[in-house]
């Protein structure tokens, strides 16, 4: 007679389940997403008119042993909370067992991939010009000797060093020779160098280089082993890591007529260590003609990469736009005051620098910077950026809040300790309570769309999920951050893309592009592809998040004309402003 017999008990049943190698499979790629019954066959390699009564009788155990879910309405199988418990205890098990099913690489660009050995033979035959099968020899030597090392995580310089090891004992070392590191590899110094001719600009030269040596040595030396295993594997990002030992993310400069020159000369001096935005500000008596030249020069003599923004008093702006150089726009940008302007004036300027190009944010707080961080008059520098994925942590806990927050805690916290040993060693250099660090996050709608199983609509179940994340995350931030971390609303791009290619390994692009709904997570509380029923309900959701990100919240919406528009507008940004001061509004 089929059937589990009735006396057999919960974990026999578990057992019994997990000894098939082709169940074994089926949980794995069902760890990665949820699947079909015609998605799991193709996955196996299985054929439907063959094999059909063989996988169902396999699917019916792991139903029956609670390993896996299946779901009516979508008509597809996931991983069940039991069976991603016994996952995690059988992978442990094969590492201590010495019975590795995958190596992990951990990349030089801060990503973690699956090892591909066919990448080792492209590298071979691009950098060290050996042919395709000598290539390809050495490619397998390498993995077979990579796999008997055992070793938890491979690192790329590690797999050099085996490269370089196994070119000497064949007698290769002319093309060991062309793989030798100095700081980095010898073909990517080259790629480095040829777009420094290309650029004539030595500061990209000298940035890109020693960038690559700071990153590694931030990641294997300086952080925490625990926190570098978070960033490397998508969880958090510290940005920028590769000046996070000797720059800044930003900086605020206040600019008289009576020391223009002295403060331009101050901010090219250090334009090498300011890895974003140069924020100016003016005040109301100086004079604009002149200002407008010393502008023109610091702009012009930034490295690339970097942005600088303006802000001036309202009776400046005009001539300020009208001198700015077509050849300076995409260097520049504005930040508009609002305080003091008529519906209809902020309609004329968003035209007017809309049509110009140049990038710029409106506000009511005088601290804001472009890129919606806040500063205070005794702090003008921002370190650096620390941002937890909060889609991949929503993933990882199956829905789970309370596990979510859980995890958001431990996170937040490992970030924080990071943050606070990178501000003491800015405090040596720029002096006591100058600098600040800002904790951010990414996929906030996608992780509570995700929670709530809601669709692309925007319901109130999403919004207070997202406000019991936020909530914990700002608590987190109060209780470690040591009143010198602030929580924003933005966080880099990216972060935002970074998380969503680590994480496809991790869960399936499928799942991932399904929430995410593009190639990047959310870099901001409420993106601009986010549906809501009514314009309205938008506002209120902003009402409801932004008094929660004291250090910076973005409002982003797509430029419309019309002048009932940005009397609502107006109106909305003064409300958001008297919850948080620290208010942006960015028109796309």
């Amino acid at each position: 007679m089929s059937g589990e017999p009735k006396d057999k008990s919960s974990m026999e049943m578990v057992l019994d389940s997990i000894s098939s190698p082709l169940r074994l499979q089926i949980l794995r790629n069902l760890s990665k997403k949820d699947m079909s019954y015609s998605e799991l066959m193709e996955a196996l390699g299985l054929e439907r008119d063959r094999d059909a009564g063989k996988f169902s009788y396999h699917l019916k155990k792991l139903l029956t042993a609670e390993l896996i879910e299946a779901d009516r309405r979508s008509r597809k199988y996931s991983l069940s909370r039991k069976g991603e418990i016994i996952l995690e205890y059988l992978g442990k098990l094969e590492r201590d067992l010495g019975e590795r099913r995958m190596m992990i690489v951990r990349r030089s660009d801060q990503l973690i991939e699956p090892f591909d050995k066919s990448k080792i033979t492209k590298a071979l035959i691009r950098e060290a010009k050996l042919t395709p099968k000598i290539a390809a020899e050495i490619a397998s030597i390498a993995e077979r000797k990579l796999l008997d090392l055992k070793i938890d995580y491979l690192t790329a310089p590690l797999i050099r060093e085996l490269v370089n090891s196994i070119l000497l004992d064949r007698g290769l070392e002319r093309y060991r020779h062309m793989l030798t590191r100095v700081g980095m590899p010898v073909y990517d110094v080259s790629r480095i160098l040829k777009r420094f001719l290309e650029l004539k600009d030595y500061r990209f030269f000298l940035e890109r280089s020693s960038g690559s040596i700071i990153r590694e040595y931030t990641i294997l030396n300086m952080l925490p082993r625990d926190v570098a295993e978070e960033h490397l594997s998508g969880r958090i990002d510290i940005y920028p890591i590769s000046s996070w030992l000797i720059g800044l993310f930003a900086r605020r400069y206040e600019f008289r007529y009576d020391e223009a020159v002295k403060r331009l000369a101050e901010m090219l001096c250090n334009s090498l260590s300011i890895r974003r935005e140069v924020m100016v500000e003016f005040h109301a008596d100086d004079k604009p003609d002149t200002l407008v030249r010393i502008l023109s020069a610091a702009a012009s003599n930034l490295p690339m990469g970097r942005i600088l923004s303006i802000r001036l008093g309202n009776h400046n702006l005009d001539k300020l736009i009208q001198g700015i150089q077509t050849s300076l726009r995409k260097s520049l940008g504005l930040i508009i005051d609002l305080s003091e302007v008529s519906s209809r004036r902020f309609r004329d300027l968003e035209e007017r620098v809309h049509r110009l190009g140049i990038s710029h944010i409106y506000t009511f707080d005088g601290g804001i910077f472009l890129s919606g961080y806040r500063v205070w008059n005794r702090s003008p520098l921002i370190h650096s950026i620390g941002t937890v994925n909060l889609l991949g942590a929503a993933l990882e806990s199956r829905r789970n809040l309370d596990e979510m927050l859980e995890r958001v805690d431990e996170r937040v916290t490992n970030l924080a300790s990071a943050l606070l040993s990178g501000l003491k060693l800015m405090e040596e250099v720029y002096g006591r309570n100058r600098v600040r660090s800002i904790i951010s996050f990414s996929g906030l709608m996608e992780a509570s769309r995700y929670i709530a199983g809601s669709a692309s609509t925007i319901s109130e179940d999403v919004i207070s999920i997202a406000k019991a994340i936020l909530k914990r995350l700002e608590e987190c931030v109060n209780k470690v951050g040591d009143g010198k971390i602030g929580v924003a609303g933005r966080c880099p791009r990216s972060a935002a893309k970074r998380f969503l290619r680590i994480d496809s390994y991790r869960f399936g692009k499928d799942l991932l592009m399904k929430l995410a709904g593009s190639e990047t997570y959310s870099y901001l509380p409420l993106s601009g592809r986010e549906r809501f029923k009514s314009i309205g309900d938008r506002f209120e959701a902003d009402l409801e998040l932004a008094p929660l990100m004291r250090s910076g919240y973005i409002v982003s919406l797509s430029f419309r004309r019309g002048l009932r528009i940005y009397r609502e507008l107006l109106s909305h940004l003064e409300r958001l402003a008297k919850v948080n001061p620290s208010t942006g509004l960015i028109l796309t």
